[in-house]
């Protein structure tokens, strides 16, 4: 009998029956030559994508999955709503992305088209007021956007007018993809910015709020009501329609397939804006708040909440037929707010926004509040910066008239008291200075029949005039990026994303936080009749104190 490693010899892995462990050896060894190559490959693909076609490189970087690195499977509907991996270099979102749709009747247009005259720009803005018929007079299409008519929503019994507003956002973007379709459209629209017909925008100031938010992904960005009790009953989490609300095209899009299921579900609800909310829920995208959007949901004069406006672009303000008038210039809403509109076409950033300074004579300190644009408050006694920023309540709750709560603090005002209260000036003009500057003066508001006979109060009385000096403020101001913040994104990025990985995404930083409050300084001029406050940036640890 042949010894078993004979037969080796006469055929190799084929030889003689009975080789049974010389076929084993064979069959490890070529399973091992296959394991070897295998490997060779992946590495070789791996580490040279290019010349390995991106086979595996491709497969890593998630095609087919619903995650950046690929965790998760998924399908393509899924992929396509998160964040993308790669975005090629866009141009800055300017007004001609925004597209307007202003909630109107017919019948009430004549009454309030002011409102949208003062800010509308005919031939630079897009957008449509919506009707829910015909207008029975010649539309001002001059000075107004052109007007659509709503879709027929009486199927919704008496709840029809709120559905019909609820679909203005939907309607606009529909009119946008027909205008895409038919080869109409001058620019693509990145957003959808609802309003009511009393609603006055600040536009500039939408788009540099806008512009810090990735158009691509889906956003519903807004403010709540200043009422707690209108929260309360309407959601947080709600972005009140007549405020103002934008919307981007992404989440337009998911709107515009699911609004008609979801204003069956939600005819209960009372107004417009809490059932596009209650849509935007089920479709996870909650509200991003930015509080230069308002309600106004106050009464009374407003006077205190605007003249301790947050550091954030004012963007609306609403209601305004339902406040007294802001000013003391012109005895309607509308003339009253004309003033600070104007302004706000010269340094529109600058709308608003506060600065705090300090007078100091023989014997005495005032307190100077700047709201530029609209007033200037001077307090004959020392007051804190954290006090000056808080609102004086000279007005109530929207429902009740109640003194609050609301979403912000305020502080009392003692109206009768001529030694408790601050001497307010209001805007009276402006113009352009020199070196990128504007020159704004606010004239004195008579106060209570009574002065104060305090050594400070009869020195502030001698003041008529409050002139301010101002640069003016640029809109990227509202879009710096934390530093900090971002070289912490870098080092974590670096520690979960290997070197291949890294280059196959583009790093986009969305950390974003609010400029410094700017300080100012000032003098008496023209023997104390004229206060001149010039306003900077203020200098590095530099304290604003009594």
């Amino acid at each position: 009998m042949l010894h078993k490693w004979k037969a080796a010899d006469g055929g190799g892995c084929a030889g003689v029956a009975g080789g049974v462990d010389q076929r084993r050896r064979c069959v490890a060894a070529s399973l091992s030559t296959l394991i070897a190559a295998t490997l060779a490959f992946l590495a070789y693909v791996a580490f040279f994508p290019d010349g390995g076609a991106h086979g595996l490189y491709r497969l890593w970087t998630c095609q087919d999955c619903a995650g950046d690195l690929g965790e998760f499977p998924g399908d393509e509907a899924a992929a396509a709503d998160g964040p993308s991996a790669a975005r090629a270099a866009r141009s800055p979102t300017t007004l001609s992305h925004v597209a307007f749709g202003i909630g109107a009747s017919a019948r009430t247009w004549d009454q309030r088209r002011g409102y949208a005259e003062l800010w509308w720009r005919p031939g630079q803005m897009r957008g449509h007021v919506w009707l829910e018929e015909q207008p029975a007079s010649p539309w001002p299409a001059a000075t107004c956007p052109p007007y659509r008519v709503s879709a027929d929503a009486s199927r919704f019994g008496d709840r029809a007018p709120a559905s019909r507003m609820a679909r203005i956002v939907v309607d606009s973007f529909l009119a946008v993809a027909g205008e895409l379709g038919n080869g109409t459209a001058r620019e693509e629209a990145r957003w959808f910015v609802m309003g009511d017909d009393d609603t006055v925008f600040f536009p500039d100031n939408l788009v540099a709020v806008l512009s810090k938010y990735d158009h691509e992904e889906m956003y519903y960005v807004g403010a709540p009501s200043e009422s707690v009790e209108q929260d309360v009953m309407h959601s947080y989490g709600t972005a009140f329609g007549g405020g103002g609300f934008a919307v981007s095209y992404p989440a337009a899009a998911a709107l515009a397939t699911a609004i008609d299921g979801c204003l069956d579900r939600y005819r209960y609800f009372f107004g417009s804006d809490e059932r596009v909310k209650a849509c935007l829920s089920e479709l996870g995208v909650p509200l991003t708040r930015e509080p230069g959007f308002h309600q106004v949901d106050i009464r009374g004069d407003a006077y205190g909440m605007l003249a301790a406006h947050p550091v954030a672009p004012l963007v609306s303000l609403h209601h305004l037929d339902h406040v007294a008038p802001i000013s003391p210039q012109g005895k309607t809403a509308l003339d009253a707010v004309r003033p600070l509109v104007g302004a706000s076409r010269f340094d529109p950033a600058r709308a608003l926004q506060q600065s705090f300074c300090y007078q100091r004579g023989p014997g005495y300190v005032w307190s100077v509040s700047i709201s530029w644009g609209y007033t200037v408050q001077v307090y004959p006694w020392a007051v804190a910066p954290h006090e000056l920023e808080v609102p004086l309540q000279t007005f109530r709750t929207w429902r009740s008239w109640a003194d609050g709560p609301f979403v912000f603090n305020t502080r009392p005002l003692s109206p009768h008291d001529a030694c408790a209260r601050p001497a307010m000036f209001f805007l009276g003009r402006v113009r352009n200075g020199t070196a990128r500057t504007t020159v704004t003066e606010y004239a004195r508001r008579a106060g209570p029949s009574k002065e104060c006979d305090k050594a400070s109060f009869r020195a502030a009385s001698t003041v008529h005039t409050v002139r301010v000096i101002a640069p003016r403020m640029s809109e990227s101001d509202w879009r710096r990026v934390s530093a900090a913040a971002a070289s912490i994104r870098l080092d974590r990025l670096s520690e979960i994303l290997t070197l291949q990985q890294s280059r196959a995404y583009t790093l986009e930083l969305d950390v974003f936080q609010a400029p410094r409050r700017q300080c100012c300084k000032t003098k008496r001029t023209r023997w104390g009749s004229v206060l001149e406050v010039r306003i900077r940036r203020c200098g590095r640890g530099e304290l604003t104190s009594p």
